[in-house]
């Protein structure tokens, strides 16, 4: 099972455990739109708990921090990111190479920090 973290994804029926354990661990839910991994989810316990819940092996994805496609498809650091231990955004494959786009994601990345 593919989650994207920041988007909305559905669940089976889940037990009352279950659907408690993941409020705990800061998952989103929505009657209508679903769960929602954001930046307050304990990631690592919420993928442990859908995982057991579910019987399936949770693949975390990101999205691109300048075009909001999917960031991990073709992603040349796939096989070395932690997806749940850093932001939730990245640079995608199209997007990663260009060293002038990398600027303009540190320059966003300071501006979202200094309007908090």
């Amino acid at each position: 099972m593919r989650i994207l973290v920041g988007g909305w994804f559905s669940l089976p029926r889940l037990g009352r455990d279950a659907f408690a354990l993941l409020m705990k661990q800061g998952v989103v839910y929505d009657k209508d739109m679903g769960f929602k991994f954001d930046s307050a989810t304990d990631l690592p316990a919420a993928v442990r708990t859908v995982s057991a819940a579910t019987g399936e092996e949770v693949e975390l994805v990101l999205r691109c921090f300048i075009c909001g496609k999917v960031g991990c498809d073709g992603c040349p650091y796939l096989s070395s990111c932690d997806r749940a231990a850093f932001s939730t955004l990245c640079l995608c494959a199209e997007h990663a190479p260009e060293k002038s786009v990398y600027g303009i994601y540190s320059k966003t990345f300071d501006m979202l920090l200094k309007a908090e």
